[in-house]
Protein backbone atom coordinates (compact mmCIF):
# COMPACT_ATOMS: atom_id res chain seq x y z
CA UNK A 1 0.00 0.00 0.00
CA UNK A 2 1.06 3.03 -0.94
CA UNK A 3 1.08 5.85 2.08
CA UNK A 4 -1.59 7.87 1.04
CA UNK A 5 -3.70 4.53 1.15
CA UNK A 6 -2.73 3.76 4.37
CA UNK A 7 -3.00 7.64 5.67
CA UNK A 8 -6.84 6.84 4.31
CA UNK A 9 -7.26 3.42 5.94
CA UNK A 10 -5.70 5.18 9.58
CA UNK A 11 -8.31 8.10 9.22
CA UNK A 12 -11.47 5.57 8.28
CA UNK A 13 -10.61 3.11 10.84
CA UNK A 14 -10.47 5.87 13.55
CA UNK A 15 -13.55 8.03 12.69
CA UNK A 16 -15.65 4.63 12.31
CA UNK A 17 -14.35 1.62 14.84
CA UNK A 18 -12.78 3.93 17.39
CA UNK A 19 -15.67 6.80 17.58
CA UNK A 20 -18.20 4.02 18.16
CA UNK A 21 -18.89 5.22 21.81
CA UNK A 22 -21.88 3.88 23.64
CA UNK A 23 -23.81 6.85 24.59
CA UNK A 24 -24.52 5.78 28.64
CA UNK A 25 -28.10 6.80 29.99
CA UNK A 26 -26.54 5.64 33.72
CA UNK A 27 -23.15 5.37 35.30
CA UNK A 28 -25.14 2.38 37.41
CA UNK A 29 -28.29 1.16 36.60
CA UNK A 30 -30.96 1.92 38.85
CA UNK A 31 -32.02 -1.65 38.97
CA UNK A 32 -28.70 -2.67 40.30
CA UNK A 33 -27.95 0.87 42.63
CA UNK A 34 -30.87 -0.54 45.24
CA UNK A 35 -29.06 -3.77 45.07
CA UNK A 36 -27.62 -2.55 48.91
CA UNK A 37 -31.50 -2.87 50.01
CA UNK A 38 -33.06 -4.79 47.59
CA UNK A 39 -30.22 -7.54 46.91
CA UNK A 40 -30.92 -11.34 47.51
CA UNK A 41 -27.87 -11.09 49.80
CA UNK A 42 -29.33 -8.79 52.12
CA UNK A 43 -32.87 -9.99 51.99
CA UNK A 44 -31.70 -13.98 52.25
CA UNK A 45 -28.26 -14.02 53.97
CA UNK A 46 -28.77 -12.93 57.50
CA UNK A 47 -32.01 -16.25 57.81
CA UNK A 48 -29.91 -18.59 56.10
CA UNK A 49 -27.35 -18.12 59.08
CA UNK A 50 -29.70 -19.30 61.56
CA UNK A 51 -30.22 -22.91 59.67
CA UNK A 52 -27.26 -24.50 59.37
CA UNK A 53 -28.38 -27.54 57.47
CA UNK A 54 -29.37 -24.74 54.86
CA UNK A 55 -26.20 -22.76 55.11
CA UNK A 56 -24.18 -25.63 54.52
CA UNK A 57 -26.48 -26.27 51.33
CA UNK A 58 -26.56 -23.29 49.87
CA UNK A 59 -22.54 -22.88 50.38
CA UNK A 60 -20.86 -25.95 51.08
CA UNK A 61 -19.06 -24.94 54.56
CA UNK A 62 -20.56 -24.81 58.01
CA UNK A 63 -20.93 -20.99 59.19
CA UNK A 64 -18.03 -21.06 61.86
CA UNK A 65 -15.93 -22.53 58.05
CA UNK A 66 -17.26 -19.16 56.24
CA UNK A 67 -16.88 -16.84 59.41
CA UNK A 68 -12.88 -18.10 59.43
CA UNK A 69 -12.49 -18.08 56.05
CA UNK A 70 -14.19 -14.08 55.72
CA UNK A 71 -12.09 -13.15 58.48
CA UNK A 72 -8.64 -14.17 56.86
CA UNK A 73 -9.83 -12.65 53.16
CA UNK A 74 -11.95 -9.47 54.62
CA UNK A 75 -8.64 -6.92 53.39
CA UNK A 76 -7.81 -9.03 50.29
CA UNK A 77 -11.61 -8.75 48.94
CA UNK A 78 -12.00 -4.94 50.27
CA UNK A 79 -12.69 -2.38 47.40
CA UNK A 80 -12.23 1.18 47.13
CA UNK A 81 -15.14 3.22 47.54
CA UNK A 82 -15.81 6.17 44.99
CA UNK A 83 -18.09 9.17 44.37
CA UNK A 84 -19.10 7.34 41.47
CA UNK A 85 -20.44 4.54 43.06
CA UNK A 86 -20.15 1.72 45.64
CA UNK A 87 -17.85 -0.96 46.14
CA UNK A 88 -19.03 -4.78 46.11
CA UNK A 89 -19.35 -5.38 49.64
CA UNK A 90 -16.39 -8.33 50.56
CA UNK A 91 -19.60 -10.89 52.01
CA UNK A 92 -21.00 -10.34 48.64
CA UNK A 93 -17.82 -11.33 46.75
CA UNK A 94 -17.12 -14.23 48.82
CA UNK A 95 -20.33 -15.78 48.50
CA UNK A 96 -20.92 -14.83 44.96
CA UNK A 97 -17.29 -16.94 44.63
CA UNK A 98 -18.27 -19.88 46.97
CA UNK A 99 -21.91 -20.19 45.17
Amino acid sequence: MEVKELACVAYLYNRVVLKRKKNRKYWVHPLLSARSTKGLLNLFYNDLRKYEDNFFNYLRMSVSSFDELMEQLQEDLTGQQTNMRECISPLEKLVVTLR
